[in-house]
Parts: structure tokens; C-alpha cells; sequence
């Protein structure tokens, strides 16, 4: 498996998890600001924990993102050291 198509992966991952975090929080303050208790208790405590594992997965691809695009600079640096050297 490719660097960028990992990259891709994790980076669309990050995003479409991210959008629906945000919208659940949006909800669980409205519930919380209007009283509208739109969930069961029981319910209520399976999406705390599946936000909290989204939340997770959603800061363990931005990790990933980040070591990925450090070995590229890595790389990148490398090349360019390479080629200065070369031209001399």
C-alpha cells in the first residue's frame, strides 16, 4: 500500500468523522440547552461511547497523517540535500 493512498484514506476518514462528531455535538448541546431528551438513557450512553471512539479513530488517522507527510519532508530533504551535493 502506497504512502499517499494511505494518506487519502486516513485524511477522508478524518473528515467524514469529524463532520459527524461536530453534527452530534451540535445535537447533544441542543438536547442539553432545550431539554428535549431525544434519546433513551441507555442509547444516550452507546453514542457517548461511540463518539468517544470516533474521536479515537479521528485522532489516530491525524497521526498517521502526520508521520506519513514527516517521512515525505524526510525524503523530500533528502533529495534535495542530495542533488545540492551533486552539483558541486
Amino acid at each position: 500500500m502506497s504512502r499517499s493512498f494511505l494518506e487519502r484514506i486516513t485524511a477522508s476518514l478524518v473528515v467524514t468523522l469529524t463532520t459527524t462528531l461536530a453534527l452530534g455535538f451540535i445535537l447533544l448541546i441542543a438536547n442539553g440547552i432545550f431539554s428535549w431528551d431525544i434519546f433513551p438513557p441507555f442509547a444516550e450512553k452507546i453514542l457517548y461511547f461511540l463518539g468517544a471512539s470516533m474521536l479515537i479513530i479521528i485522532l489516530s488517522a491525524v497521526l498517521i497523517n502526520i508521520m506519513i507527510n514527516l517521512s515525505r519532508l524526510a525524503e523530500y530533504a533528502g533529495q534535495i540535500l542530495h542533488d545540492s551535493r551533486r552539483e558541486k
